[in-house]
């Protein structure tokens, strides 16, 4: 009876597909691939390919085939063939884990170039050092690369991205007999249009003390070019907003000065988040790198007004129809967003502006079907007077309050018992990690390329130690300041009907004063309201017949209570 032909998958990587084309290499590593095969007197059944880094542990298509490798009773394979010990990894620790991952479901890999029997312990040596000179080349390359954008960036080119707003990108030939990718040097220029606007910025911030907002506006007004955002589907209506201003106005390119290197964004690549910033002696600082647009002084100015700007307590003047102005927020379909006040038919109401900053199609996405959200000040104001009324001045706020802190209690508690579960998780994820660096020693690698990592890892480990420690120690680490907080919630005297009478610059004190928060959420027809109180507070409010707070607004420093929930 003859025996099956062995059944084989094919794993096909691309590093990237801006420096190799996969409509090329995939159909090379195919072929070589396919000829092994048959060398090995079978076939190849099925392809699983990434266009991933070789430092990535995190591939798709490698986890679908490690995921079918799994089970035996379905799997369509019974090895693997990949081009070259290259194309499955360029760090040593992760071809030692891929590898031992496929050999534990009975799954060899075979290697059309290169490779070695590793059923012996010379062929195991040969293939690890073959690994480890792959992980070389990576490294060297990384190196080098960085090495020349260092020197280029020291010499004041541009290494990559877009010019920013007021500049524009010039492009230098290589020069001749350059072997590189890059076909062109960059620098920057001033932009004709672009240039006199980023000075009239800085000049109208720092010499004339104009706000972000006031500086947008006056640009509009001059139909002034605004930048293109690097979203495409952001700004589309071309506006001025004040937080574009205010990233120019903290970008030093405009004083001629380059900054390269001063974000490390391999952690970011490699774990997600923000990147990190590099200790600045590590930065690349180059002094008149191209052609200024402001000067050093007007730079330092512009910067001292950011560091001393006062907080303004209050912006509404004492005849604003707006009794809610600056505590009405937007969330439908988006993070909240500060609802703007506005009156029309004789109505008070607050429209949402996601549609000004995203397009009228992007917040007809978000927002139900409408392009446009508001809603009036007359149906808010009753629910934020009830609030008031049961949870601030009425007979049954200490029971809500009281209701409130078992809540907090049993979710604080639920938290914890959850974090300890991570945390734990965490413990023996690294504990695992740091037996497989240990078992790719055993397997003859060269420890000094591992030994860091093991550090990274006991440390890791020693961290979620500590805080499970701590988390197990504290025996009542919840106890709420109920007594006290209820004692500042009681002096609070009744005020429902003085607020219901109150003058609107009356009711917007007292807003203001207890930090109200009101959120609207058209799609679930519900609105959240929520108030801070102190001390401060209580004694502003004993004298309940001025109807005048005794403190200013910028004294009072709340603490939150729990949002009440109004169906709309």
């Amino acid at each position: 009876m003859t025996a099956p032909r062995p059944r084989f998958a094919a794993y096909l990587r691309v590093s990237t597909t801006d420096r190799q084309d996969p409509t090329l290499s995939f159909p090379s590593q195919l072929k070589a691939i396919q000829r092994k095969a048959a060398d090995l007197g079978g076939e190849i059944v099925c392809e699983f390919s990434d266009q991933e880094s070789g430092a990535h542990a995190d591939r798709p298509g490698w986890s679908a085939l490690t995921h079918e490798a799994s089970n035996p009773e379905t799997r369509r394979f019974d090895g693997v063939v990949i081009y070259s010990t290259s194309r499955l990894a360029r760090d040593l620790v992760l071809a030692g884990l891929f590898q031992r991952e496929l050999a534990s479901h009975g799954v060899d890999i075979h290697y059309a170039t290169g490779g070695a029997d590793t059923s012996t312990a010379e062929g195991s040596l040969m293939l690890s050092i073959q690994q480890a000179f792959d992980q070389f080349e990576r490294d060297k390359l990384i190196r080098e690369t960085r090495r020349g954008q260092r020197e280029g960036a020291s010499q004041g080119w541009r290494q990559g991205g877009r010019a920013p707003y007021g500049y524009r990108r010039v492009e230098t030939p290589t020069p001749a007999g350059h072997l590189g990718i890059a076909k062109a040097r960059v620098t920057l220029q001033p932009h004709p249009d672009e240039a006199p606007i980023v000075a009239l910025i800085f000049d109208l911030h720092a010499n004339h003390g104009w706000g972000l907002k006031a500086i947008a506006k006056h640009l509009h007004a001059r139909d002034a070019p605004p930048p293109q955002h690097v979203d495409p589907k952001r700004n589309q209506r071309r506006h001025w907003s004040p937080s574009t201003i205010r990233a120019m106005l903290r970008n030093p390119i405009y004083t001629g000065r380059a900054v390269w290197d001063r974000l490390d964004f391999s952690t970011a690549r490699r774990d997600g988040g923000a990147p990190k910033l590099r200790p600045q002696g590590d930065w690349v600082v180059v002094e008149e790198a191209h052609e200024r647009l402001v000067s050093d002084e007007t730079f330092t100015a512009s910067q001292q007004r950011f560091t001393e700007r006062p907080r303004r307590e209050h912006t509404l003047s004492a005849d604003s129809p707006y009794a809610l102005a600056g505590h009405v927020r937007c969330c439908t379909g988006h993070q909240p967003r500060s609802m703007q006040g506005k009156t029309r038919k004789g109505h008070v109401y607050y429209a949402c502006n996601y549609g000004t900053v995203y397009t009228e199609q992007a917040a007809a996405e978000v927002h139900v079907g409408q392009k446009y959200l508001s809603v009036r000040e007359d149906e808010l104001v009753p629910l934020v007077e009830q609030f008031f009324e049961e949870r601030l001045f009425g007979p049954l706020r200490l029971a809500a309050l009281e209701q409130q802190f078992r809540t907090q209690l049993r979710e604080r508690e639920s938290a914890d018992k959850t974090q300890a579960k991570r945390l734990r998780e965490t413990i023996a994820k690294t504990d695992a990690a740091i037996a497989a660096q240990i078992r790719a020693i055993e397997a003859g690698v060269d420890p000094g390329l591992v030994t860091a990592r093991i550090t990274e890892l006991k440390a890791e480990r020693s961290d979620a130690q500590g805080r499970l420690d701590e988390l197990q120690a504290d025996e009542d680490p919840h106890e709420h300041p109920f007594d006290a907080v209820a004692a500042v919630l009681q002096r609070l005297p009744n005020l429902t009907e003085a607020l219901h009478n109150a003058p609107l610059p009356v009711k917007r004190q007292v807003f203001d004063a207890f930090g109200l928060e009101v959120r609207f959420d058209k799609a679930a027809s519900r609105v959240w309201i929520s108030a801070s109180v102190t001390e401060a507070i209580a004694e502003a409010l004993v004298d309940a017949e001025t109807g005048t707070l005794a403190v200013p607004v910028s004294e009072i420093a709340g603490a939150g209570f729990e949002p009440a929930t109004f169906g709309l």
